[in-house]
């Protein structure tokens, strides 16, 4: 795993990357299922995750991060990119970020999919074939996940005082 500080304050994704979007409530008491579930999809060996926004303490990322070795705190947090160099990592940074309150863009090394998790609970999968997002969205609700309906993604919520076109549900 490596950290380091992006060099602004700019969010890494302001708009989808992607034509093709669902999003799911993140549910909170079976990450490890939904992970895993959402990576079976595609291959995710590898990637990048930029955090957006820390809306409380990551106490749980800043212990994960020190288990492997690499000390930081909030302030370091805050805008950063942690790269995962092997499938474990993206499993095992993705299940500790889902779980906390922060605003984060995930970009896999396959390049098939984006996905957006805010602290609002809300994970959003982009990707560029409607083929895809069909395939993902019948294994996503073969496990029930709840999938959250008239909602478009259109650009991080917390960066405008204003909802703009994010429908609210």
């Amino acid at each position: 795993m490596k950290i380091s500080a992006a060099s602004s304050d700019k969010w890494c994704l302001q708009e989808p990357p992607f034509m093709f979007q669902q999003t799911y409530a993140t549910p909170l008491n079976d990450l490890s299922t939904f992970v895993h579930t959402l990576l079976d999809s595609f291959e995710a060996n590898k990637g990048v995750v930029c955090i957006e926004q820390l809306v409380f303490n990551p106490r749980e990322l800043i212990w994960y991060l020190k288990g492997l070795g690499i000390v930081t705190d909030e302030s370091r947090l805050e805008h950063s990119t942690l790269e995962a160099e092997d499938t474990a990592e993206v499993v095992n940074i993705l299940e500790c970020l889902l779980g906390q309150w922060i605003d984060f863009a995930f970009f896999p090394s396959s390049k098939e999919f984006v996905s957006y998790a805010d602290h609002d609970e809300y994970t959003t999968v982009f990707t560029p074939t409607v083929e895809i997002l069909n395939l993902l969205r019948s294994k996503m609700q073969a496990q029930s996940f709840k999938e959250i309906e008239n909602w478009t993604w259109s650009r991080p919520r917390s960066q405008s005082n204003t909802k703009g076109t994010d429908t609210d549900v």
